[in-house]
Order: C-alpha cells, then structure tokens, then sequence
C-alpha cells in the first residue's frame, strides 16, 4: 500500500511523548518536550548543533535513560518497568532487546562488521535475534539489500563500498528486521556530499512506501519535500512542529526559527 493510499487520524499516534526530560549531570539537554508521531508519518527533527535533536531521537528507543516524562511506542512505555516508582526501574536488558526489535536505528556512522559481507552483515541480527534459520535470513538479508538497490553488492565487504553503500547496508539491515518505526541520526552527515542522494533517494523511497521516520537531519531540502511534520529544537526546548510549507515556505513567527533558517539559506537553496 503506497503512503498516498494510507490515512491517519489525529489518534492514530504510534509515538507518543509526554514531558520528556534528560539531564547530564546538571546539564538540561530536554525539557519537558510532548510530541506524537502518526504511523507513516516522517517526522524531520532540525535545528542548532547542541539542540537536543539526537539526544531525543536517542531517548525514543532508550539508548539514553531519559529522567522524567514518558516515551511510547504503540501503546507500550519504553525502557522503564514503571514510572511510578521513584527511582524509575529500568526494563531488564531482554525485555529492552525485544522492545527494540519493534525500532530501527541507522547512525551518522555504518559500525557494519569489516569482516562479513554485506549479506552477512544484514543476515547477522535476523539469525541471532530473530532466531531465523540462515537460509531464510539470508533470503530476507538480500530482500532488503534489494530494496536499498544493493543486490550487486551482497557480497562484497565494506571495505569495497562507498560510504554511501555502506549507509544503505545499515538501512537494510534495520529495515530486514520488520521494524514498526525507523530512527535515523543524521544518516548522511559522515558521507561526501556527492554520495548523499543515494542515500536520501532510498530514505524517500521508504517513507513513500509508509515507513514511519524520525530523521534528525540537517538536510533542510530533504525535511522540505520529503517530511509530513517538522519539528525546531532549541536549547533542549521543542520550540515549533509544523507542515513543512509552514515552515519553509513563509516566515516562522519565532525570532529563532527565523534566524536559523536565515543562517542556512544564505548557504543553501530550499
């Protein structure tokens, strides 16, 4: 089913994010952010360096404890046993495990094993965690390495591809796993700026197929026409979250929104 063919209400929210806090020792790096994602919505988070775009996006799937609010994903809270207890209890490392079986993650760097193949590399997790027998990882393994256009490259190790066949490994290997929302933290911030589209085009071939994305990105093109929703953090606040042609497309009504997207169209072209 195409994203064009999907619809989704105001209460169809798979994330749902309720006064989210996050302190490094006294360091704020969130504060009190509420947020909903819709499924097959992509949902571009911008901003200053230091804003707290990725520490968020770090909290969705529980790679940082965030201290106080509540993170959800399709109803289930993420990470704690309980948050009425005080301290907070965190879930047991499996119970994490499953849960994260449900949130894809792609990092600004691959970390793809130098020593398997491509295939290999996507296959690993759908055999270890999965429990998939190898045949059938490997058939889902060169699936999803079709889908980032990659079956040529199956079995060549990372050390023979670009980095920007390298990102689009590490997309496959999370979208292999089925995932119900992917996250990704500035997936081509390490690339060359010549090997950025193929990385973008397959990322907007996924959210036109309705794959629900949380992308921290500073690509502003890409959170223009290809995002639903984009999100402004500022100093660990979230300052705005609207349509993109709100905010690209006229003058944001925060003086600082202003001034950041000022900063980069003087660099740039939306």
């Amino acid at each position: 089913m195409s994203k064009e063919q999907m619809t989704t209400t105001a209460d169809d929210a798979i994330i749902t994010v309720r006064n989210l806090s996050k302190y490094f020792d006294d360091f704020e790096a969130l504060r009190d952010i509420t947020l909903d994602v819709k499924r097959s919505e992509v949902l571009c988070l911008i901003g200053p360096s230091g804003s707290g775009k990725s520490t968020l996006l770090r909290c969705l799937n529980f790679l940082e404890q965030y201290d106080g609010g509540e993170v959800h994903l399709d109803g289930e809270l993420i990470g704690w046993q309980d948050i009425s207890h005080n301290p907070r209890k965190p879930l047991s490392g499996e119970a994490l495990r499953k849960q994260r079986q449900h949130i894809g993650m792609v990092f600004q760097h691959f970390h793809l094993w130098p020593h398997m193949s491509a295939l290999d590399n996507v296959a690993e997790a759908l055999t270890s965690v999965k429990k998939l027998s190898k045949k059938k990882a490997k058939e889902a393994a060169m699936a999803a390495l079709t889908k980032v256009h990659l079956e040529d490259k199956a079995e060549n190790y990372p050390a023979n591809l670009s980095g920007g066949q390298q990102q689009r490994v590490a997309i496959a290997r999370a979208i292999a796993m089925e995932p119900q929302v992917m996250l990704f933290d500035e997936p081509t911030s390490a690339l060359d700026p010549e090997l950025v589209g193929e990385v973008l085009s397959v990322m907007k071939d996924l959210a036109a197929e309705g794959m629900t994305m949380v992308v921290v990105t500073h690509e502003m093109g890409f959170a223009a026409h290809v995002a639903d929703r984009v999100a402004f953090l500022d100093s660990g606040r979230l300052v705005t979250c609207v349509p993109p042609e709100e905010m690209f497309g006229r003058e944001p009504d925060d003086a600082r929104v202003r001034s950041f997207l000022q900063t980069y169209r003087e660099r740039n072209v939306v």
